[in-house]
């Protein structure tokens, strides 16, 4: 007797199924042609890609797919943080011991995540090779792998660069090493994107939409205060990789002196209380809720906030009535200093004043704690309304018949990093923006969890970067420092070398 067509009976490494030529007896109708496929459950058009973070305490990693519409999904975005309680502070061995031993694990917990792959019929080509077997399931393989190349701590960022290496060298897929600041800068388009599939359920996430659909807000040129405890600046972004510093930290980052702020001011036993922010290391939400009870919970809290309606308002001197006073950074500095932040004075006029009054009690330290935020928070303010003024008359010099003064005017302020959580932040903002004449410029700023240290991030910078055609070397090494800014030394993003690029699709 003859052999009938079989298809389990014959398999390829890889597991690709094969129909067998055989003979048939005459009279036998012949079996279709069948060539099974792993597919997603929805055709996928878009990209999809695992990003991993680790530039400091945070081990991040996160699956996020883009359709050719702009709409995003993130399929999974958890984060794992090193115990530094024993610290007070980011302990770089501690983080990357948590980073080794929490990576792995991580990762193996988000490909569970990956969209479904069901076997479907098709007389076209095999896509087992876009698949992989996860838990014994057909599972979407990412188009690329995203990581965080620098900037950082060195040590930090080679765990999560090696795993990303690994896995781009076994997938067989490029890696995209992208640049930490960048990705901050980029996340409200992230947010955006995110957005739209929220409100649009209907829409089929991976189809290509319609396509005049512009979904990728804020568009450029915008600018972007990034504040964080390791950076404080205020970013230009003109496209992409083009990000020009107007202004950065003379010392100490923002977040750093709000830490230090927090550990001398917040009274001792809510410091220690078993349930405090302190024990994950994170003191911004605890000073922040010290200094304003009940903000942390309250979606419209009364901050009782009058914004300064010029710059000499915003440089006075603040005076308890109590017996000492606080100097705001730079106060005795003009205009010359719009390219600076400074604020380690401050905090050595705060750590000077504790040490002369240890024994001050509640009230007086919740208000130290809010004339502390405010100044800093005005103090950033500041340089954004500068940017702006100079932005205000470079636009009209620039307007020609190709990009008319609307056009290349910033029309949106970006706030990121850890410190752009703060709420009273983002209060203080808007409100000075508002009384200097600015009412029409909209801020910005993503969800808390997507503010601090993120792999999300990550992995939309890695896929905005991927549709315009960058790609990473697989021997790219970590870097420590690695600026925005074009013009600066190092040629900015696309400055480090390790790019390579090939021709966007059509």
């Amino acid at each position: 007797m003859s052999k009938l067509w079989n298809p389990s009976r014959q398999c390829l490494p890889g597991g690709s199924l094969f129909p067998q030529r055989v003979s048939l007896p005459a009279g036998l109708p012949r079996p279709p042609r069948l060539q099974p496929r792993l597919l997603s459950q929805q055709t996928r058009r878009g990209l999809l890609t695992l990003a991993i973070e680790t530039s400091c305490d945070d081990t991040c990693v996160a699956i996020l797919e883009k359709s050719k519409a702009g709409v995003a999904r993130l399929h999974f975005n958890e984060k794992i943080t090193s115990d530094n309680r024993a610290f007070r502070g980011v302990h770089p061995l501690t983080a990357v011991v948590s980073h080794t031993e929490n990576l792995a694990p991580l990762i193996q917990k988000a490909l569970r995540s990956l969209p479904k792959a069901t076997r479907v019929e098709s007389p076209q080509e095999d896509n087992n090779a876009k698949t992989l077997s996860v838990d014994g399931h057909p599972r979407l393989r990412p188009d690329f792998v995203s990581v965080t190349r620098g900037p950082g701590m060195t040590s930090n960022l080679a765990t999560g660069l090696n795993h990303a290496k690994g896995l781009a060298v076994a997938w067989d897929v490029p890696l995209l090493a992208v640049n930490h600041m960048q990705a901050h800068a980029l996340t409200p388009r992230l947010v955006r994107a995110l957005e739209e599939q929220e409100a649009d359920q209907t829409q089929d996430p991976t189809s290509e939409g319609t396509g005049d659909r512009k979904l990728q807000g804020p568009h450029f040129p915008f600018l972007s205060l990034l504040v964080s405890g390791g950076h404080t600046m205020l970013v230009r972004s003109q496209s992409l990789n083009d990000h020009a510093i107007l202004a950065n930290a003379l010392n100490i980052a923002v977040g750093d002196m709000i830490d230090k702020c927090a550990r001398m001011i917040v009274p001792q036993e809510i410091l220690s209380a078993e349930n405090s922010d302190s024990n994950s290391g994170m003191y911004g939400p605890m000073f922040e809720e010290f200094a304003f009870p009940g903000s942390k919970e309250s979606a419209r809290y009364e901050y009782n906030y009058t914004p300064p309606s010029c710059r000499a308002d915003e440089i006075k001197i603040f005076d308890s009535g109590s017996g000492w006073i606080l100097t705001p950074p730079l106060a005795h500095v003009g205009k010359s200093a719009a390219s600076k932040y400074e604020f380690a004075g401050l905090n050595g006029q705060i750590q000077k004043l504790m040490t002369e009054r240890p024994d001050m009690d509640v009230d007086m330290r919740r208000i130290l704690a809010r004339a502390a935020m405010t100044l800093v928070f005005q103090h950033l303010t500041s340089r954004l309304v500068f940017a702006l003024q100079g932005d205000g008359e470079k636009s009209k010099n620039m307007a020609s018949g190709t990009e008319t003064e609307e056009q290349s005017r910033i029309k949106t302020v970006v706030l990121s990093g850890g410190v752009a959580s703060n709420k009273f932040l983002r209060h203080v903002v808007r409100k000075m923006l508002d009384a200097r004449g600015y009412a029409d410029v909209e801020v910005v700023a993503p969800p808390v969890s997507l503010c601090t240290d993120n792999a999300a991030m990550i992995a939309w910078t890695g896929i905005e970067m991927y549709e315009n055609g960058w790609r990473s070397d697989l021997n790219v090494l970590t870097l420590r420092k690695w600026p925005l800014d074009p013009n600066a030394e190092g040629g900015g993003i696309l400055g480090a070398g390790g790019w390579y690029r090939i021709p966007k699709a059509k």
